[in-house]
């Protein structure tokens, strides 16, 4: 290391060491003390130069490892990631996906809708929209806020996109947010209180790990399988750690692509109801499955609060959400939501109406499906003799690298090479090690096939084997 452990825990800091230690690993990061790809001494090495447990040291790493800035691997050892900026390091998820990535060509690091001519779809129904202003009764919407909750035409038409099969959300239930975001923060401060632990997947939405870190929420993992949470490990959680509430996807889980079968969902609900536990249901991929099975809110109504959006199915400029949250949580929910003050804009709650009323949001998911399942042709194309797992509708690919590759030096060789994607550790809950060989690829953010092509071209190459300049952070 290129500095002394000897004098770290000689600063009088209040807190427990474990987190003492944690920040001062974070403040050597940032100040250039520990240089990224650098490997820590082993665990009990450390603790006997402090004079601390194996323990603390390793409760310590686990918390650094949640702020993105370290990984470890069982049999390999600790690795500090790359420097982040001392006020990125308060526990809100890895600032490594946050960071800006300069001379990037090809974007593969956001899971966003393709360009399918969302420009000119959505101007047109907006020109047409805008001519129908004057003619509307009541204030205009550029001088006036939303209403708590969305108007009364908007709800409907969100329960109208939102319905399929069984499932047919009542209007009244619904509530407009700016974003899945926000509805996801809407959920958890109506569910939870601070301090409360949340359980979710191993692996899960980065964001939803920051907003509940944010807010003073504990958060601890449960074991996934090939459809996501495993109900046997997920019922074992609640019973030794007591938390409030469950955060899951179960639908092209984010980032493994899984998606949970109707059973699976159906003893998720069960397990929720007999513990009496909230579930957060994120349905913000659902859309671009065609034949998929009904929510978790449809078998455990009482319970879960279901979130979606138009971001991955229409365009993520509308940041256009809605939250359904149980009957008796709705009055909470929407003063929540109020007192957030980060209320959609009255034209953008306009156009997503319109374009639902009109059967362009249809048209658009229909040429999302359709360029998916193209560029999921080419991804396979050049990565199907790798280890991927993918579904033909997800806006991504979760690849795993060969032994001689860790996720965050694949990042940086990619980066390095003009292509911009998301490590493993990024999605990580808990134990620093579970994904450190993974990385999930976006396939819709590049603009165009060829772009992609290029972006693809280039990870295929580099999973030929290790550039020599990164062959040390490998």
């Amino acid at each position: 290391m290129t500095f002394s452990l000897t004098n770290l825990l000689k600063e009088q800091r209040p807190g427990p060491r474990y987190r003492v230690l944690a920040d001062l690993i974070s403040e050597a990061i940032a100040d250039g003390r520990l240089s990224p790809g650098e490997r820590l001494p082993a665990l009990r090495d450390i603790a006997y130069e402090l004079g601390v447990t194996v323990g603390t040291v390793a409760r310590a790493h686990a918390l650094a490892a949640s702020r993105g800035l370290l990984a470890g691997e069982v049999g390999r050892g600790t690795y500090v990631l790359a420097r982040a900026p001392r006020e990125a390091m308060q526990g809100v998820g890895s600032a490594a996906f946050h960071a800006a990535a300069e001379g990037v060509e090809v974007p593969m690091k956001q899971a966003i809708a393709a360009p399918v001519g969302q420009t000119e779809i959505m101007s047109a129904e907006l020109r047409e929209m805008l001519d129908r202003l004057p003619a509307r009764e009541g204030p205009s919407i550029f001088n006036t806020y939303l209403a708590p909750g969305g108007t009364e035409d908007e709800r409907e038409a969100a329960a109208h996109w939102l319905s399929y099969g069984d499932f047919v959300p009542s209007p009244e239930r619904i509530l407009l947010c700016s974003g899945t975001q926000q509805a996801i923060l809407t959920a958890l401060l109506t569910a939870c209180e601070p301090g409360d632990l949340v359980l979710t997947e191993a692996l899960t939405y980065h964001a939803m790990i920051a907003q509940a870190s944010l807010m003073g929420f504990r958060i601890a993992p449960v074991d996934i399988d090939t459809e996501g949470l495993v109900p046997e490990a997920l019922e074992r959680a609640i019973v030794e750690q007591r938390p409030r509430a469950i955060f899951v996807v179960p639908t092209i889980h984010n980032p493994t692509t899984s998606i949970m079968s109707e059973a699976r969902r159906i003893r998720i609900a069960e397990i929720a109801r007999t513990h009496g536990i909230a579930v957060i249901e994120d349905d913000i991929y659902g859309t671009l499955v065609g034949a998929r099975s009904a929510p978790i809110a449809h078998f455990y109504p009482e319970g879960t609060y279901y979130a979606t959006s138009l971001a991955k199915s229409l365009g993520c400029g509308l940041r256009v959400g809605y939250l359904m949250p149980p009957a008796d949580k709705l009055d909470r929910a929407r003063a929540i939501l109020h007192g957030q003050g980060q209320t959609v804009p009255p034209l953008m709650a306009e156009l997503a109406t319109s374009l639902i009323r009109s059967g362009a949001a249809d048209e658009l998911v229909v040429a999302q499906r359709r360029e998916m399942l193209a560029r999921h042709a080419i991804a396979l194309e050049l990565l199907g003799g790798h280890d991927i797992r993918h579904h033909p509708a997800a806006l991504y690919v979760w690849l795993r690298l060969p032994e001689e590759w860790r996720a965050y030096a694949f990042v940086e060789a990619a980066r390095q090479r003009g292509v911009a994607l998301a490590a493993g550790e990024d999605f990580m809950v808990g134990r620093p090690d579970r994904a450190a060989r993974h990385v999930r690829i976006a396939l819709g953010q590049a603009e165009s096939r060829d772009a992609l092509r290029r972006g693809l071209s280039v990870i295929a190459s580099l999973l030929e084997g290790v550039p020599a300049e990164l062959a040390a952070l490998a």
